[in-house]
Order: structure tokens, then C-alpha cells, then sequence
């Protein structure tokens, strides 16, 4: 089990990027963490996300 934003998700061997493309979530305009550790998106492809892993993923949004 994983959790992604606050829910529990059920674990997969997968890469960030593939986690994304499985919880159908827009790349663009948004970053990762997981652990608490921003995941540079040109490593996403090539970054596990482990069993018991704590993944944030936040939009940009413009404000002032």
C-alpha cells in the first residue's frame, strides 16, 4: 500500500510516471514528491515508487 495525497492506493512496481499515468493525473502543470523528496520530472520515468511510499502531487497554481 502506498498513500497519494492523504489516500491510500494500492502498491504497484511501477515507476513515478507510470503511477501518474495509472491514477489518470495530467502531467502538466504539477510535481511529485515522494517521501518528502521533489522528484525532478526528467527522473520520473526512472524513479520506483516503493512499497509503503508517501507520495504529495501538487498543481501549480498562478495567484498573487
Amino acid at each position: 500500500m502506498i498513500r497519494v495525497n492523504g489516500l491510500d492506493v494500492a502498491y504497484v512496481d511501477e515507476s513515478t510516471q507510470a503511477l501518474l499515468e495509472r491514477l489518470e493525473i495530467e502531467p502538466r502543470g504539477i510535481a511529485v514528491a515522494l517521501d518528502g523528496e521533489i522528484v525532478r520530472r526528467s527522473r520520473w520515468a526512472t524513479t520506483r515508487v516503493v512499497d509503503g511510499c508517501v507520495v504529495e502531487i501538487v498543481t501549480a497554481a498562478a495567484g498573487g
